[in-house]
């Protein structure tokens, strides 16, 4: 099925289903919700697509957003709740309808709808589509997970990073799709605040402030038809880095020392409540007005094969270290020079998510434990060009010491574990070894670490970086030069994973999709190896 087929049902479909019986019934009372019967769109609603997320062994989240003219501020929408129905089928024909119901979208959240899918059979594919005023949506494909422990052979799963809408097309979204791949896990920077680089489509919106700025922006995003296509085709887990809301910002702290708290905390909410507002999110992860905060972080297991530990490294990170008199965001430091930067106290994750993960880590007897955090979890040092003394960069983890220390701990206490971290932020690909004292490279390797490169992000410093990673025995690979996104073939035995590039991303006719490397981590060996 092409991939155009797959994001618009045909006439044939949706007329197909309306006929077929008790699920005629059902389509009916979602297509003429009771309480909006005088809803007329001029436009298509589902402008933004459909999606799903957050899988569980018995249901999943459903997303859409109603937007009839989505790049307005409010979308298009009047202030009045609108009833959104939603089918679920066991077939793409939708002939066989499991589920239906009603969510009511609310203006106060954007028009979004999160309808929460409890009761499907565990660790199967369904198909999913929204109904609103007489107007029906894309299709979409969900999984639910195999039930907790109960066997599970293979999944496929892809993660991505970094996509900035104007330096390029997102051929990665497009590959993932054709791909068709049972999860997608995006480890931040999933939407960029600000215009930098080279520019070959526009945003919007200047950098935003406020909720209508970032509604703005997250639907510009939305409108790309292959993160349409991506968002449809799997449930995606999700955690952010800093461009979702402001640049290296670091807890309730802006990079800029004359922004206020205030007036950083306020930007905050507004971009913590668009995020929520245009993802596959359950309520839980709401933002609370009280405290300005997400959850966005937690396990999901997927039977005995894997489980996934989502991590938020930006909302309860300590500001970063040694920082300059114009600015509180990251620096290229002297790390001998920067004593702050070794405290002890210092967390990356903040102390409750690092007790989860000491407690909740390598617990479900999967096979497989992974942690996606936001960047590059090991230990890498440039060289100043002119003093050719060793510099750090503060908003990695290579800011973080202790913290990465605590982690790396955790994760090889572990001995029956075969630990994956995941990650992505700096534009480049990265295999490399997680070790709990990079300062020895005979210590043995705890785990294997992939880092992606961004979908479209630009990186400039190949040759610089490339030359210095050649001095740590730890990585394994690593290339800026290319973008695209990491897949992984997963059984028991093995893990298998793609570096996959996509070809020219400032053309939108450059799709040419590629593994620029492949790595295996078998069962047990706790690290990478070229396939």
């Amino acid at each position: 099925m092409s991939r155009s087929s797959f994001l618009r049902p045909s006439r044939r479909l949706v007329l197909g289903s309306a006929a077929a019986g008790a699920a005629a019934a059902l389509t009916a009372a979602c297509r003429a919700p009771a309480s909006s019967p005088s809803q007329i769109f001029r436009n298509d609603p589902f402008s933004l697509g459909v999606a799903s997320g957050d899988p569980a062994s018995d249901g999943f989240v459903l997303w859409t957003r109603l937007a009839p003219n989505p790049l307005d501020p409010d979308g298009g929408m009047t202030p009045e709740p609108v009833d959104v129905g939603y089918e679920i089928a066991a077939d793409e024909a939708f002939t066989q309808i499991v589920r239906a119901g009603v969510e009511r979208a609310l203006p106060g959240h954007g028009h979004a709808v999160h309808a929460e899918i409890h009761g499907l059979q565990a660790g199967r594919e369904y198909f999913y589509r929204f109904h609103a005023a007489g107007v029906t949506s894309p299709v979409g494909r969900a999984l639910t997970a195999p039930a907790y422990g109960a066997g599970h052979d293979a999944m496929k799963i892809a993660w991505a990073s970094c996509s900035h809408y104007e330096q390029g097309y997102f051929h990665a979204y497009r590959d993932m799709a054709e791909e068709r791949v049972d999860l997608i896990i995006h480890t931040g920077d999933y939407i960029y605040e600000s215009s930098w680089g080279p520019q070959v489509r526009r945003h919007v919106t200047p950098e935003p402030y406020t909720l209508a700025d970032y509604r703005r922006v997250h639907a510009n995003y939305r409108l790309d038809p292959d993160l349409q296509a991506a968002a449809a085709i799997a449930p995606w887990l999700v955690t952010w880095d800093d461009h979702e809301v402001d640049n290296d910002y670091a807890g309730d702290v802006s990079e800029e020392p004359f922004v206020s708290l205030e007036a950083f905390r306020a930007r905050r909410v507004a971009a913590y409540q668009a995020y929520w507002e245009n993802m596959p999110l359950r309520r839980r992860s709401m933002l609370e007005r009280a405290s300005g905060r997400m959850r966005i972080w937690g396990q999901t297991v997927f039977g005995d094969l894997a489980e996934i530990n989502m991590t938020d490294g930006r909302q309860f990170k300590t500001p970063m270290a040694c920082p300059s008199q114009d600015d509180r965001g990251g620096q290229v430091i002297d790390p001998a020079a920067c004593e702050e930067r070794l405290d002890e106290a210092r967390t990356y994750l903040g102390e409750r998510q690092e007790r989860w993960l000491r407690r909740s880590f390598a617990r479900s007897g999967a096979s497989w434990s992974f942690i996606v955090q936001p960047t590059l979890f090991s230990q890498f040092y440039t060289t100043h060009p002119e003093t050719g003394l060793p510099t750090s960069w503060t908003d990695g983890w290579d800011g973080y010491p202790a913290a990465r220390r605590r982690l790396a701990e955790t994760i090889a206490s572990r001995e029956d574990a075969d630990p994956i971290v995941l990650g992505g932020d700096t534009h480049c690909y990265w295999v490399t070894e997680v070790k709990t004292d990079y300062a020895d490279p005979a210590s043995p390797s705890v785990g294997s670490e992939f880092v992606t490169t961004a979908v479209t992000s630009h990186h400039s410093n190949h040759d610089l970086f490339a030359a210095n990673a050649a001095n740590f025995a730890h990585i394994k690979h690593f290339d800026a030069r290319e973008r695209g996104y990491g897949l992984i073939h997963l059984s028991h035995d093995r893990a298998e994973v793609s570096l996959r590039t996509v070809g020219e991303v400032k053309r939108r006719d450059g799709y040419a999709p590629a593994d620029q490397k492949r790595f295996v981590v078998e069962r047990g060996a706790r690290r990478p190896v070229e396939a």
